[in-house]
């Protein structure tokens, strides 16, 4: 039985010989890498390339995060549009170069358009960066957000079918947004809209905001009772392969780490057990007989 690889997000460390140690002590072999957020020039990226080719050369398994706020594919601005578009392609251009077969962005990423986002114009950008990443052999991934229509999970299926876009679910979104409409089952129901277009996620317990007026972040489980099941249904629904934690402090990553470990060994058992009992039944039939 295949399942997801769990990987880090190379957002909990300074630097990319601190994600070296950790993936040595913790024998964890993949990395999400996510470029600088604040990036506002292809030069700025381009420099992270030396970052990324050594975590490749250590034998790392890498996939890619595009999140730049400073780009949005729905801005209402034409201009501004078609640059965010310009710059994701040279983004996943850069993927493709380091062998990257998967990349996720967003839509909606700058809260300054909450309410302004223009999703005809984000609907266009995003069918080209996937028709470029097909040529390219990179798979591009819409993320949910908490806000926005990639929030509700019947809008976001929209937007991957109209796009030809594929799917990484992040869970603390999800989570999020059921809480917050107080409607139960709207987490699961991202998976079964996505179905086999879901090809990723990422995992941690939720993002809220912790102190009045601060930002919010995301919080790491302290076991899998809430998020468990999404991470089964997944495995049961969808073409998911990577579990990526999307937490931002090193401590906080390796506890998750064993959380989903373990989660992954027990659904290994649980799958085994069947044809384990079948075999003991046979091996006893012929005892008897």
């Amino acid at each position: 039985m295949d399942l997801p690889r769990v990987a880090i997000s190379t957002q909990a460390f300074p630097s990319v010989w601190d994600v070296l140690r950790f993936c040595r002590v913790h024998e964890c072999p993949a990395v999400e890498y996510t470029f600088r957020r604040g990036a506002v020039s292809r030069e700025e990226v381009a420099r992270e390339l030396s970052d990324i080719e050594l975590l490749r050369r250590s034998g790392l398994f890498l996939r890619y995060h595009l999140a730049f706020p400073a780009f949005d594919l729905g801005h209402p601005d034409p201009a501004r549009a078609r640059a965010a578009v310009d710059f994701h392609l040279f983004c996943l251009g850069l993927v493709a170069d380091v062998g990257g077969d998967r990349a996720t962005l967003h839509i909606g990423l700058d809260g300054a358009l909450r309410g302004r986002v223009d999703y005809a114009a984000a609907v266009r950008g995003l069918r080209e960066l996937v028709n470029a990443g097909e040529r390219l052999g990179v798979r591009v991934c819409l993320e949910n957000l908490r806000l926005g229509r990639t929030g509700d999970p019947g809008r976001f299926q929209e937007l991957l079918e109209r796009t030809g876009a594929w799917a990484t679910l992040d869970v603390g979104h999800a989570r999020a947004g059921e809480l917050a409409s107080a409607g139960p089952g709207r987490a699961l129901d991202f998976i079964s809209r996505c179905g086999e277009r879901l090809l990723g996620a990422h995992v941690y317990e939720i993002e809220a905001v912790v102190e009045p007026g601060g930002p919010a972040r995301h919080l790491p489980p302290r076991d899998l009772a809430a998020i468990g099941p999404l991470l089964d249904a997944m495995v049961r629904e969808t073409s998911c392969d990577w579990w990526l934690i999307e937490l931002m402090d090193a401590q906080e990553t390796a506890d998750t780490l064993s959380l989903l470990r373990l989660h992954r060994d027990g659904i290994k058992a649980r799958a085994a057990a069947p044809a384990t009992s079948l075999v003991a039944q046979h091996t006893n039939h012929k005892e008897l007989a």
